[in-house]
């Protein structure tokens, strides 16, 4: 979508094409971030190998941070690597976990490469339906569950749905997993994908699933909430309530899978600038302006939707059939990706991490169409 929206700009004028197909925010970091960057820009700061897991010290700040937020209550440096983003945190987790043939337990809809990770490390996505409303169903998730699971990857703030997960649902998927865990004697692991958690509106709360279950790792990416998706820099954050004789050795492997598979280590400047901007608040009011305008445009529309808790992103229903509405929206230049590849057939995704005008141009088209 990202190389077909090139095209068609090239072909029509980018001023023509409202492409809102990709999640690639590019609004100014936060302020603090900015500062951080430059500061670190101009000091002496070492460039050169660090251990895999990170520079302690940045690895520390993100601990008191997560500490401090109650998103992870206790947890020290020695329980975080530093990744490149949140898919480098849960490629190098898989890649520890996995042995060829097991589970990894995925809900629909889901991030589209989440299936190609699990694949990459020798496992097998099963997937688990969601409720109407896009909330967990602790029940399919439970029926998808079997001794070859071995993780059940949840993604709230959702992409694609932008569903912020209740704290009651993922009670129940706790409870879910700590029993299929005695049964099969084995503690199954929770990965909480959560880079849009900073995107969150009308005062809904997130609540991160790892503090309600103790074998998880929060994978955490600062692609979204500071706008730096080209800059690749992130974590895997281990629960330090782990319920396993092998923590040790997990989080010693973790750090070696960062380097088997090629990563190395995060890139180190940009570590710099984090331990220096950790606690940079977004400013998501341009975020809360264009999901309003899009709903108000899809209500006139007549397309149903539900409304998105956070992300960038909405999620509606298609109008007729899925392949045959998208492909009209593309005839009037106006890109959007089908829900079939999110695994919910006969929706699509919108994004809306788009400048005010080419959202603008969307709205317009949706309603001429309707």
């Amino acid at each position: 979508m990202f190389e077909e929206g090139l095209r068609l700009k090239a072909l029509h004028g980018a001023d023509r094409v409202a492409d809102l197909s990709i999640g690639n925010p590019d609004f100014p970091p936060p302020k603090l971030f900015r500062e951080a960057f430059r500061e670190a820009a101009l000091a002496d700061l070492p460039h050169a190998y660090m251990p895999n897991a990170g520079y302690p010290e940045t690895r520390e700040r993100v601990a008191q941070h997560l500490d401090r937020r109650g998103l992870l209550p206790g947890i020290g440096a020695s329980h975080v690597v530093m990744t490149t983003g949140a898919a480098g945190a849960i490629n190098v987790v898989l890649k520890t976990l996995l042995e060829p043939g097991d589970e990894v337990v995925v809900v629909k809809p889901y991030f589209l490469e989440y299936g190609f990770y699990i694949d990459n490390h020798g496992g097998r996505m099963v997937l688990a339906d969601s409720r109407s409303d896009f909330e967990l169903d602790a029940g399919a998730i439970e029926r998808a569950v079997t001794p070859k699971t071995r993780a059940v990857l949840l993604n709230t703030p959702n992409n694609p749905s932008g569903r912020v997960y209740g704290e009651s649902a993922l009670r129940e998927v706790a409870e879910v997993l700590t029993r299929a865990s005695a049964r099969y004697g084995r503690p199954i692991l929770l990965l909480s994908d959560e880079p849009y958690r900073e995107v969150v509106f009308d005062g809904v709360p997130f609540v991160s699933p790892a503090t309600l279950y103790p074998n998880s790792v929060i994978c955490y990416s600062w692609s979204k909430s500071f706008s730096l998706s080209g800059e690749r820099i992130g974590y895997a954050a281990v629960n330090p309530r782990l319920e396993t004789e092998d923590a040790e050795l997990f989080l010693s492997a973790l750090a070696m899978c960062n380097r088997l598979l090629g990563f190395v280590n995060a890139p180190a400047f940009l570590q710099h600038v984090i331990a220096r901007a950790v606690d940079a608040v977004p400013d998501i009011a341009h975020y809360e302006r264009k999901r309003a305008r899009l709903l108000t445009a899809l209500d006139r529309a007549g397309i149903e939707t539900v409304r998105p808790d956070g992300t960038f992103y909405l999620f509606p229903k298609t109008p007729g059939d899925e392949a045959d509405f998208v492909e009209r929206l593309k005839q009037r230049l106006l890109l959007v990706v089908p829900g079939s590849a999110f695994g919910r057939s006969g929706h699509f995704r919108i994004s809306f991490a788009a400048p005010d005008e080419t959202v603008e141009r969307a709205c317009g088209i949706l309603e001429t169409l309707a």
